[in-house]
Order: structure tokens, then C-alpha cells, then sequence
């Protein structure tokens, strides 16, 4: 005989389907090689931006009784810096886009927004110095990277995956279990 009352699932028991995360679908591989490829150019980028620029320069003045030292850090090691910062950058958006994160998604479309002034910039130094030319062509090559990493991130299969990682999330703090798979 049933129960007159209705069942409802027990935490631990069962669930509305499968709470596995799906398998990541081509576009998404892509677009994390593509984002991949722009850490890594960003790192190149900094390397290159620090041995061929001369105006970036941060100074530090230091008051003693006998006068006042001036200490010049390498233009190299600030232009590393900066490429180290955004590789960690990409890398993380690869991190967190592939665990399903829309959120990331949508940061990386403003970063990328970011880039296209920073792509400006870049045209505008480089028309301006000489030397600046290959930094532009490495910004240019992070640019299309970054573009086309978007396009993947943006595809219809894209959006089902971030929708069933977002869905297996919500299942998991549901059922009190985590994902299988």
C-alpha cells in the first residue's frame, strides 16, 4: 500500500539525477588552451616590455644626514613583474572557467575589455618608439588569444556546461554531498 504522504528525497539518498559534473565539452578545451597560450604570452610580454622599455622606472628616495640616495629599480624586473601578475591572471581564469564558474566567464570578457584599451596603448607606444614594436606584436598575439578564447567561452555548448556545473553545484549544497566524478 502507499504512503499518503509524499516522499521526498533524503539527503544522502538519492537525487534529482546525476550530481557528476559533465565532461568538458571541446569548446571549453580550447578555450582554456587559448587562455593557457595568453599566460604564457603574458609572461613572454613582460620579459620583452621590461628589456625594451626605458620609461618605466619606479624610484624610491631615501632621506640620511648626508644627503638624499636615489634607488632605481631595473625596468626589466618591473616590466616581469607585471608580466607575472598577468599570467597569474589568465591562469586563473583558466583555473575557474574550467570548474564552471559563469562568473568567471564574465570576468574575463571585462579583462578582455581591458586588454583591447591596453591594445591601444600598445599601438600607440609602439608608433611613437621604435623599440616598441615587438612588445605590440606580443600584445597583438595575447589580444587574439583572448579574443578567441571569448568566442569558445561564449558558444552554446559553453553555456550548457557552465549550466550543469552551476546545476551540480546547487544539487551538492542540496543533497550535502559533492560532485561525483
Amino acid at each position: 500500500m502507499a504512503s499518503p504522504y509524499p516522499q521526498y528525497p533524503q539527503p544522502g539518498l538519492s537525487g534529482p539525477g546525476s550530481l557528476a559534473p559533465t565532461a568538458l565539452p571541446a569548446a571549453m578545451r580550447r578555450a582554456t588552451n587559448l587562455i593557457l597560450a595568453g599566460a604564457a604570452l603574458a609572461v613572454v610580454y613582460g620579459v620583452v616590455d621590461g628589456l625594451t622599455s626605458h620609461n618605466t622606472v619606479f624610484y624610491t628616495y631615501t632621506s640620511t644626514s648626508s644627503g638624499t640616495t636615489v634607488h632605481q629599480a631595473n625596468s626589466a624586473a618591473s616590466g616581469i613583474i607585471g608580466g607575472v601578475i598577468q599570467c597569474l591572471l589568465w591562469l586563473w581564469m583558466a583555473w575557474k572557467t574550467k570548474e564552471g564558474r559563469s562568473w568567471a566567464r564574465v570576468l574575463s570578457s571585462v579583462f578582455f575589455g581591458i586588454f583591447c584599451l591596453g591594445l591601444l596603448l600598445a599601438l600607440v607606444a609602439a608608433a611613437s618608439h621604435g623599440d616598441a614594436v615587438l612588445a605590440f606584436l606580443i600584445t597583438l598575439a595575447g589580444w587574439g588569444a583572448g579574443l578567441a578564447a571569448l568566442i569558445q567561452l561564449w558558444r552554446p555548448e559553453s553555456s550548457q556546461f557552465f549550466a550543469a556545473a552551476r546545476q551540480a553545484k546547487l544539487a551538492a549544497a542540496l543533497y550535502g554531498r559533492p560532485p561525483q566524478g
